[in-house]
């Protein structure tokens, strides 16, 4: 545990308040934000309470469709709101970095990994290219990627969801920052995987004196990371205290709430099963790789109809890219997939429409499958247009689809929308990654 009386302020926000640009609803009130040298402060609450609207605001950013209205936000007393624009662009990534909750959406797909995890420091004039080069392969060792003395020549399409949320989580530390904002930086990994990310993070934070805003909506994440907690709803605050005085001995009702939920053992349901003779899909023997590097070998597995079939292991062990080989999105080196008893055509350019409407596909990251300029209406109307040749009015939804655009939804109402855009496809076969 931190003391933080002992300890130097590097972050203070005061009096933080966001509204909507149109509307002016308010989605963040009042909120005060002290952290710590050392500390790592958790910011809890359901979807929708504020808690990534207030990592970015640590940075002095706001979301489209969202501005600052009120407060300071000052890192060692400077008042990062009152800088210009080159003085705020000195700060982020020097001073202040953000890991996001989707890596897919943070990495450019033209650039290797290497070259975006050392542009920062090289552009902040912090090291040399050979220095950053050598940094970065210390932090891939660090934080357990593969190969990592040759992982940084790898596009961001050669590894997996859960490599490159760790990647993303290298990529903020290039520069050695004083605060990190980590917004639920181990979504994508694995139950092992994340807790050891979470004991480097924790680490590299002890050893170099920095601070880190941590976001997440897991009590279970935030009580082995942090050392103090806030309690967020609806854009302010609810309580705040250190992590065994929040979840042992809350004072709000609402925290006490959260805690019941997280500490709820689970009901025993009898399900009914309903799983039929016929089997859907039978993958036989099937082999992929990214160029010369094998990511699937020899997996063969059957699925019938009614029957859900859960494929796990470790991060990068190739769940990913099993969804995406049965979905012809990246067709196999060897072996057979068949559907319905029919040999299923190895690319998804080869697979007639209806084949295409009857297997869909659910991203482990939302950001990738929804498009930034459409507004929800449009993406969960497309699908239904295309497959059943509807149009105009018959292609709506859902009338509440066409308020919000997807930049102004949090990551959670992202992921329903993403899953709701399958459903309308009637389809027979669906991944769910």
């Amino acid at each position: 545990m931190i003391d933080k009386t002992d300890k130097k302020i590097i972050l203070q926000i005061k009096g933080l308040r966001l509204e909507a640009v149109r509307g002016k609803n308010v989605i963040v009130d009042n909120v005060d934000v002290t952290l710590h040298a050392g500390e790592v402060l958790g910011l809890i609450g359901e979807s929708g309470a504020g808690k990534s609207t207030i990592g970015l605001s640590a940075m002095s950013y706001a979301r489209a469709g969202v501005h600052i209205a009120g407060g300071s936000v000052e890192i060692d007393g400077v008042n990062i709101r009152e800088l210009n624009a080159a003085g705020r662009r000195d700060v982020r990534g020097k001073r202040i970095a953000y890991v996001a909750q989707s890596a897919s959406a943070a990495f450019n797909p033209a650039h290797t990994i290497m070259d975006q995890v050392c542009e920062a420091p090289t552009i902040h004039g912090i090291m040399s290219r050979q220095e950053a080069e050598a940094w970065a392969r210390e932090l891939f060792k660090s934080l357990d990627l593969p190969d990592h003395e040759t992982f940084g020549d790898r596009y961001p399409h050669q590894a997996s969801g859960g490599q490159l949320q760790r990647a993303m989580a290298a990529m903020a530390m290039s520069c050695r920052p004083d605060i990190l904002v980590l917004d639920e930086p181990t979504t994508a990994l694995d139950v092992t995987t994340q807790i050891e990310v979470l004991i480097l993070l924790k680490s590299l934070i002890r050893e170099y004196g920095s601070a880190a805003l941590y976001i997440t909506h897991d009590l279970a994440v935030v009580a082995q990371v942090a050392d103090r907690i806030k309690v967020l709803r609806h854009g302010k605050e609810v309580e705040e205290g250190t992590v065994d005085e929040v979840l042992q001995s809350p004072k709000e009702e609402y925290t006490r709430q959260l805690v019941a939920v997280r500490g709820a053992a689970a009901s025993e349901r009898a399900v009914q099963s309903s799983v039929q003779d016929e089997v859907i899909l039978q993958v036989e023997h099937v082999d992929a790789a990214y160029g010369t590097f094998k990511v699937v070998n020899d997996v063969s597995l059957d699925v019938k109809r009614g029957e859900t079939v859960a494929v796990v292991g470790e991060s990068g062990s190739g769940k990913s890219t099993l969804a995406r080989i049965i979905t012809g999105l990246l067709p196999p080196i060897g072996g057979k997939i068949l559907f319905k008893g029919e040999p299923l055509p190895k690319s998804l350019a080869e697979r007639s429409k209806n084949l295409r409407r009857q297997i869909q596909l659910v991203y482990q990251i939302p950001d990738v499958a929804l498009n930034p300029r459409q507004r929800l209406l449009e993406t969960i109307g497309r699908p239904v247009s295309f497959y059943a040749g509807l149009g105009g009015d018959q292609s709506m939804v859902n009338e509440d689809g066409d308020q919000p655009v997807k930049e102004t939804l949090d990551h959670s109402s992202k992921k329903y929308f993403g899953m709701k855009s399958s459903e309308v496809h009637k389809r027979t076969l669906e991944l769910l990654d």
